[in-house]
């Protein structure tokens, strides 16, 4: 069960942005730290109903969605020499998720997500890279035409990241 220390309710607040609950019923139930800003991804993500609270529904969708993603990064780092996932592993699971990014792109991104300066992606850094990747993937392919590009104005292709933002994870199976 999760229980807040501020308010002892049976869930986890997520109003103003304060990640703390968050972070902390995590880092209990999967044994992981994490960064704020993936904290603040997985609530945006999950609290379905935009009520600014993580209910234990929501939380055990969480949790099973960070397990799935975790048993995933495993599989990668298992023979790896420096414990993270390097580019050509991203490179493999962004394929897998059906993004079409070229293997160049995610040097880039491991460069740019790797928090530790280990050139390959701890866990938290993962979850974060490829979950940013999806939803601007999805943004991308709705905004494309025909021929794979799509044409952007400064205004445009602000509107079309900030509408990327994770949204809520709509139709979630829970157990």
């Amino acid at each position: 069960v999760v229980s807040t220390q501020s308010t002892g309710s049976s869930g986890i607040n997520a109003e103003y942005g304060d990640i703390n609950e968050l972070y902390n019923a995590l880092k209990h139930a999967n044994e992981n730290h994490f960064n704020p800003e993936t904290c603040q991804l997985l609530m945006g993500l999950f609290d379905v109903n935009e009520d600014k609270y993580i209910d234990l529904k929501e939380f055990g969708g969480l949790v099973k969605y960070i397990r799935s993603w975790k048993s995933t990064f495993s599989l990668h780092v298992q023979n790896n020499t420096v414990p993270g996932v390097n580019a050509t592993q991203l490179y493999t699971t962004l394929q897998a998720c059906g993004c079409g990014v070229p293997e160049t792109m995610c040097k880039t991104l491991v460069k740019n997500f790797d928090s530790r300066n280990m050139q390959a992606l701890g866990f938290d850094d993962y979850l974060r890279c490829c979950v940013t990747v999806q939803t601007l993937h999805k943004a991308f392919t709705h905004q494309q035409n025909p021929d794979g590009y799509i044409r952007l104005d400064l205004e445009g292709l602000v509107t079309m990241v900030i509408d990327s933002r994770p949204r809520p994870v709509e139709n979630l199976a829970f157990d």
